[in-house]
């Protein structure tokens, strides 16, 4: 009797900590994807499509951990975001949990000293 009354609740606790650990496996696939993008656009004479197409490379080689992703890219003058959003993987029915992370830096360009 004992039993019956701990195990639905230390089942659901242990879901839940999976879970937890999936959401934070995928924000560092996002953030690792978006960081290679902006280092692949930021480089000088580099265009958006370079970065996007690493960051799409980064988050084929991750494998799962991130579905539906989709990147952004925008280059100007001076700076460039990359930003990767996606759904975490689920183990809970019923839940999903948007995952969007962003990373930016500046353009290399040439400047007068």
């Amino acid at each position: 009797m004992e039993f019956a009354i701990v195990a639905l609740p230390m089942i659901l606790l242990t879901f839940a900590v999976v879970q937890t650990g999936l959401i934070f496996f995928a924000q560092s696939i996002a953030l690792g994807a978006a960081t290679q993008g902006v280092n692949a656009a930021r480089g000088y004479q580099s265009t958006a499509a370079v970065g996007e197409a690493r960051a799409t490379a980064f988050l084929a080689a991750a494998g799962a951990g991130l579905e539906n992703e989709q990147v952004a890219v925008t280059r100007t003058g001076t700076e460039v975001r990359v930003t990767v959003t996606g759904q975490a993987i689920t183990v809970l029915p019923g839940f999903s949990w948007t995952i969007t992370k962003s990373a930016h830096g500046p353009v290399e360009r040439p400047t007068a000293p």
